[in-house]
């Protein structure tokens, strides 16, 4: 049915509304994303620049308390006595419960008293922030926190305690340090803080917060399934909202901004990165471009069954028309080409088919009586060339001048017969003869004496062999013999007795000739390659020529 003229205007037809249905929903889609992409990725913008400014904030409120408190009157009036600091520390961790752990040390770093009693009596000196708070205030960055678990409140699994140290010199009136006060503050607040900005409906969204430090590593990613993502390798840090391959393989919309310092000792040099999985941020733009598919499909429906009402309307004429022309080419040349007025180019088309059917009943009988007469001259040829093809098969594996099997005869015989015995076991042996001295035959008699010496020997060759052996021409001087079921001792016999044969005097001028032979036997069950066979035999015949020709030699 796709083969009238109805069914493929209205299939073109389709396919073009379909064309342009797809078009204008890829257009609107890549508009739509591009405008989504900009408009979420200033939303996600926005967001990690609050995050980092709060962060910001925040690390600062925690260094410039700790330091207040470590410059404090009531600090001074402590000194270093640490039953009064045990009774101070403990009211400080009571109003102050982002603080995992408070202690207090002396100048070389032993713990005199801190909260929970931990780390108490021991030295601190080589903790980065004590080292760092005997030089001035110090601010860390966030590490994993290995507390006892009575002290920081309880947490889910998949949020492990993280701690991040800030640390303040304790000087006296003079200002000479004596100790230091170190914080190990809950950085739960921290994720508290991006949750509050960040909102339910963004979390809803997949919005989620990283934070990297200078070096590149995640110090901050959302809990559970998450947590070890990162930007892929290679991909640097967006200047602007763009979509970026993440660790996992998916796209996300992401969006960067460097964590503003808020002093010297606040420049941690973070950037804080907010990601949305692309498949959400352009959410929008599939919906619609889902819209579009869905209004241009309804439109191509319709428009291709108007197009097959009316197309119905101009092929029925043509359909008419191809009928009469079946039964016309069936043998009813009486059937008249119905003529339609629909339009001029269907009255020209019936009525030049008219005159083209009376023209064809006449060389219609022309052909028929030349078809017979050709049908006839083919069959002979046919026949004659069968004839000719026999004779070439039989001429393609035989050798013109001594009417022995050719190399490609003799390649085949080879492998049938050591497949055989690979069946059946047994020995094969295989002889290479080859004529001594032919090239100075040749060179001294010329090239008609050389072919009938090599006719002569493969007329002795054949006396000499039984007749489930096999002998063939294997090139220039040299001939190869297949002695089924035979061992060394019957192939070296054998090959003695066709040396001998090849031996006797040639006619005049010509004289005596010798050839020297390679025998090779392949044996058991296993034999061996045909190409492996031939270049043992090879070896051998190499050997009989070196040790002076008119020779056999049996490989190893």
């Amino acid at each position: 049915m796709f083969r009238s003229f109805r069914s493929r205007a209205v299939l073109w037809f389709g396919v073009l509304a379909l064309a342009v249905t797809a078009a204008l929903a890829a257009q609107l889609g890549r508009m739509m994303s591009a405008q989504l992409q900009r408009d979420r990725g200033e939303a996600l913008q926005v967001l990690a620049q609050s995050i980092g400014a709060l962060l910001a904030e925040g690390l600062h409120e925690r260094l410039r308390e700790v330091e207040l408190l470590a410059h404090s009157r009531e600090v001074q009036r402590l000194g270093l006595d640490p039953a009064a600091w045990a009774d101070e520390l403990t009211r400080l961790q009571r109003s102050r419960p982002h603080y995992a752990w408070i202690g207090v040390t002396d100048a070389a770093g032993t713990v005199l008293a801190a909260t929970g009693n931990l780390l108490v009596g021991q030295s601190v000196a080589e903790r980065p922030w004590f080292r760092g708070a005997v030089k001035g205030s110090y601010l860390g960055e966030p590490r994993p926190g290995r507390l006892p678990a009575a002290l920081p409140p309880p947490r889910p699994a998949d949020d492990p305690l993280r701690l991040i140290d800030v640390a303040a010199p304790l000087r006296d009136a003079s200002g000479t340090t004596i100790g230091t006060l170190g914080v190990h503050g809950d950085w739960a607040w921290a994720r508290d803080a991006i949750g509050a900005l960040r909102g339910e409906r963004q979390r809803d969204t997949g919005v989620q917060v990283f934070i990297v430090d200078r070096a590149g590593r995640v110090i901050h990613h959302p809990a559970g399934p998450e947590a070890g993502a990162a930007p892929a390798p290679g991909e640097p840090t967006p200047e602007r909202p763009r979509l970026l391959r993440w660790s996992d393989g998916a796209l996300h919309l992401t969006a960067a901004a460097p964590m503003p310092a808020r002093g010297p000792h606040t420049d941690l040099g973070w950037t804080v990165l907010v990601r949305q999985p692309a498949e959400l941020a352009l959410a929008a733009a599939a919906e619609a471009e889902r819209a579009v598919w869905l209004a241009g499909g309804a439109a191509v429906v319709v428009g291709m069954l108007l197009a097959w009402l009316l197309a119905g309307r101009f092929g029925r004429p043509l359909a008419q028309i191809a009928s009469a022309a079946r039964r016309i080419q069936a043998g009813d040349l009486a059937t008249p080409i119905p003529v339609s007025r629909r339009s001029s180019e269907l009255e020209q088309l019936s009525t030049a088919l008219s005159g083209m059917t009376e023209r064809l009943v006449g060389r219609e009988r022309a052909l028929t009586e030349a078809n017979e007469r050709l049908e006839a001259r083919v069959a002979e040829r046919t026949d004659a060339l069968a004839t000719a093809n026999a004779a070439l098969g039989r001429l393609a594996h035989l050798d013109g001048l001594t009417g022995l099997p050719n190399r490609r005869a003799a390649d085949a015989r080879i492998d049938a017969e050591l497949a055989r015995q690979r069946r059946h076991g047994g020995c094969v042996a295989l002889l290479l003869v080859d004529i001594d001295h032919f090239k100075r035959l040749n060179d001294s008699h010329g090239h008609d004496v050389g072919d009938m010496v090599l006719r002569a020997a493969a007329e002795r060759l054949q006396a000499g062999l039984r007749e489930s052996d096999f002998c063939a021409r294997f090139g220039g001087e040299e001939f190869v013999v297949l002695l089924p079921e035979t061992d060394p001792a019957g192939a070296r016999a054998a090959a003695e007795k066709l040396r001998g044969a090849i031996g006797l005097l040639m006619p005049e001028p010509v004289g005596r000739v010798t050839a020297s032979i390679g025998v090779a036997v392949s044996c058991g069950a296993e034999g061996e390659p045909s190409s492996l066979l031939l270049e043992r035999a090879d070896g051998a015949l190499y050997r009989a020529k070196a040790h002076g020709r008119d020779r056999v030699e049996l490989a190893a």
